[in-house]
């Protein structure tokens, strides 16, 4: 599925942004790879940083806590993604989870961890009650912001039972695509084209509906 002639695209990344990217990268590497070697009780942010080359306090910009830096998922929509959704036409729900999985498959392309990545990290926190309450609360964020957006799309309250109830459906569709291409067997299929397989697939069955 791609953007609606009607939705501009998003600018370019800038070098700045790249350079970002890329260190935020290499620090979640760092971290899952110093919690493979020694275990993730016994790494600290020093090491991590010492590891990428850069100062504990660069990392803080990029991450809160190791916790944090362990899953490098997709945070917050940017905002010329979300600017690209909430000029989308149509408020009605099919409209709304038509262009809400594109956005987000845009955003999963970019800061989708791999696939043996995931799976690590996932094991490192059900064994580590303090990375599997970052995990879940940043799962949470991004549904609030999600929220957020819809509200800001449709002209309903974001703390409203319509933007929450779908914000939670989109983050549900985007954990099975994720899920799905992890599982996947074709190699050239990126982590975007199953998340907007799994949108196609919701909207399918739920069919055209008003937010009301």
């Amino acid at each position: 599925m791609t953007a609606s002639p009607q939705q501009p695209s998003a600018p370019a990344e800038g070098l700045r942004a790249r350079r970002r990217r890329q260190t935020r990268s290499e620090l979640h590497a760092a971290t899952l790879s110093l919690a493979r070697e020694h275990g993730f009780a016994q790494i600290t942010v020093e090491m991590i940083s010492k590891e990428v080359g850069v100062s504990p306090r660069t990392f803080f910009n990029y991450f809160p806590s190791k916790e944090a830096a362990l899953f490098a998922l997709p945070g917050t929509v940017p905002p010329a993604l979300a600017d690209r959704f909430a000029a989308g036409e149509g408020s009605g729900t099919d409209a709304v989870l038509r262009d809400l999985g594109d956005i987000l498959a845009d955003h999963v392309q970019e800061a989708a961890p791999e696939p043996r990545e995931l799976e690590d990290s996932l094991r490192i926190a059900e064994g580590v009650p303090s990375v599997l309450a970052t995990f879940l609360a940043q799962c949470e964020a991004v549904e609030r912001d999600l929220a957020g957006l819809i509200a800001r799309r449709t002209g309903t309250p974001p703390d409203g039972e319509a933007a929450e109830l779908l914000a939670g459906v989109a983050m549900a569709t985007v954990r099975s695509g994720i899920k799905r291409w992890q599982q996947s067997s074709d190699h050239h299929e990126g982590p975007a084209d199953r998340v907007r397989a799994s949108f196609d697939a919701l909207r399918a069955l739920l069919g055209p509906a008003p937010v009301k």
